[in-house]
């Protein structure tokens, strides 16, 4: 059984185009006063309702701000992979992203504040998913 797949949009194309391309690509607000970086991807700043939204490459680092061990998935498709590790992440450049952390759900490494990175692992359906991977120093998942 294949998972459900993303409703790619006008609005939200530039996004997956740049997970394929290994980019974390997100919406930043186009007047100078607000200049806030937007997700998920929107045809308005939600912060000053401007109409404006430019897409830029961003960093892809950020820190865990929480993280849940998922044991019973919302979707059958994903009962092969459990227990997974299911995070909040604040970004660098500012928005929370939710997203699938890749480290073993009894890891020690796992704490508030622990340094990610962005990964982009293939899913068995070709759609291609911004992930996380914890980034201390010598860590290895």
């Amino acid at each position: 059984m294949l998972p459900p797949q993303p409703r790619i949009t006008e609005v939200n194309r530039p996004f997956w185009d740049g997970c394929r391309e290994g980019r974390l690509m997100m919406q930043r607000c186009a007047d100078p006063a607000c200049a806030r970086f937007v997700f998920y991807p929107r045809v308005c700043c939600p912060y000053c309702g401007n109409g404006t939204l430019s897409w830029e490459q961003v960093s892809g680092v950020g820190k865990l701000q929480s993280w849940t061990v998922v044991h019973r998935p919302g979707h059958e498709a994903f009962m092969s992979e459990v227990p997974y590790v299911f995070a909040a992440v604040v970004l660098a450049e500012g928005p929370l992203m939710y997203g699938r952390l890749l480290e073993p759900a009894t890891s020690r490494a796992l704490e508030i504040n622990a340094p990610l990175r962005v990964v982009f692992p293939a899913v068995s359906s070709g759609v291609v998913l911004a992930a996380f991977q914890i980034e201390w120093p010598g860590h290895a998942p």
